[in-house]
């Protein structure tokens, strides 16, 4: 008659618990924090309640369980979270030492004590001999039933109440495998300059649970977080779909030294879904296109090696634009340009994030009609530690229009240019960039001398 009255008890406290309210904080680093309020009723003394919908990914270490209705007439003696949820493997390890009946794929049938199983044989011990078989060669295993089977994660609590009650509990975890990213889509407009950017947050649940009606607030940046390695899956963005309704913008803000960015209504976060959400959409932004010129495949001074080294002809694009508005997580950037004959794909890059007011830099691919030349005509070893060299490089344009081409060179130890037929602009310590106009179907050589000291 006890058992009786416990499994009531049990059951009668796990349809009685729902969940009323949800936030979540969902960080580019693939794990989130959930909080959620849920109502369940208590009855009187000992008993067990029992959350069923906890995500697959949960950290036990994190669970949290608190009361809204405090000072509360009942107290958690144990906690526990089940994890070990049904699979084949525990099919196989709960049955061992049980009479099981294999049939062959040749049709042969088999019945004995399962000794052994590691994934691939399983040994049987017959009447009158032990079998050895491979999973590959089987038809049908027929296990005996299982009366208790854990089919999802669940958290317990063994709860002592003073008398029956309706509470309000809230349930705080952290839980892996949810992440976000932003993706962009810009539509450029060459005639103009100008750039039109529309951002979407993409968020892909793989937690193992779906979550409903969502207070939605997303971290960007690199919080410091323990964790071993993940693996995101890869999908493809064309089959999603887009929520654009005005509700669905975010407010961004800064907290501590990250930035949050918190969905001004509510969504569903289902298991297995990915999700695009409208967070951006800006116009008319002034954009700058270069060209850009890296001749030196090597990253080290060549010093005595210096003949026929190779060079890299591919000029690169560029276009570049200033973030007049809010910060703008990482993510990628897909660029289209708008032709009589459609939108043209014109290339992606991807971003790190971007405060406002710091510039976007994105390199769209190579040139078709633009080509360089690099080559050392000039090489001289002064004393044991330092050099002269003089460098040509060649720009050529089969454009019918004029351009400009950013000359990127590279220097080493202590150096100085003593020789040059184009200024330049000092980078750094280690770089310098010439500006190197070229005209229409023409070309020009940039030639310069410098001294290196090591």
């Amino acid at each position: 008659m006890k058992k009786i009255i416990i499994l009531f008890l049990f059951l009668f406290s796990l349809l009685k618990s729902e969940k009323k309210d949800v936030k979540m904080i969902i960080y580019n680093q693939n794990f989130a924090v959930c909080e959620e309020m849920r109502e369940t009723e208590v009855p009187s003394g000992k008993t067990e309640i029992i959350f069923s919908d906890i995500p697959k990914f949960i950290e036990p270490a994190s669970i949290q369980i608190s009361f809204l209705d405090f000072p509360s007439n009942f107290i958690i003696l144990e906690q526990v979270f089940v994890s070990d949820i049904f699979n084949l493997e525990k099919l196989f390890s709960k049955n061992i030492g049980e009479k099981i009946e294999i049939i062959s794929k040749m049709g042969e049938v088999y019945s004995g004590n399962l000794l052994f199983y590691d994934g691939r044989n399983l040994t049987i011990e017959a009447k009158d001999k032990i079998l050895v078989l491979n999973r590959e060669d089987l038809k049908e295993i027929r296990f005996p039933k299982i009366e208790a089977i854990d089919l999802k994660p669940k958290l317990k609590f063994l709860i002592q109440s003073e008398k029956k009650g309706y509470y309000k509990i809230l349930l705080k975890y952290i839980t892996s495998n949810i992440n976000w990213k932003a993706d962009y889509i810009g539509e450029f407009n060459e005639a103009k300059n100008k750039l039109q950017l529309t951002g979407l947050i993409t968020i892909e649940n793989k937690s193992g649970l779906d979550y409903k009606n969502v207070s939605l607030v997303l971290i960007a940046g690199e919080v410091k977080k323990i964790t071993g390695s993940t693996s995101l899956r890869k999908f493809d963005l064309s089959a999603v779909g887009v929520r654009e309704e005005s509700k669905g913008f975010f407010e961004e803000s800064p907290v501590f030294e990250y930035y949050k960015y918190l969905l001004k209504g509510k969504t569903d976060i289902n298991e297995g879904e990915v999700k695009q959400i409208k967070f951006i959409s800006e116009s008319d932004i002034k954009v700058e296109k270069k060209y850009v010129y890296i001749g030196n495949i090597q990253t080290y001074y060549h010093y005595d090696n210096w003949r026929n080294l190779p060079y890299n002809e591919k000029v690169e694009v560029i276009i570049e634009f200033k973030n007049e508005k809010e910060p703008l997580p990482s993510g990628k950037i897909r660029i289209f340009k708008t032709e009589k004959e459609g939108s043209f794909f014109i290339g992606e890059d991807t971003i790190s994030h971007v405060p406002s007011g710091e510039k976007v830099k994105l390199s769209l691919g190579n040139a078709f009609d633009i080509k360089g030349e690099r080559k050392i005509i000039s090489h001289e070893k002064i004393t044991a530690n330092f050099y002269k060299d003089t460098y040509e490089i060649k720009i050529k344009n089969f454009k019918d229009s004029d351009i400009i081409v950013e000359v990127i060179e590279k220097l080493y130890g202590t150096w100085d240019i003593i020789e040059k037929t184009h200024n330049y602009e000092k980078i750094d310590a280690y770089t310098v960039k010439f500006p190197v106009k070229v005209k229409a179907k023409d070309e020009t050589i940039l030639r310069y001398t410098v001294t290196t000291k090591f």
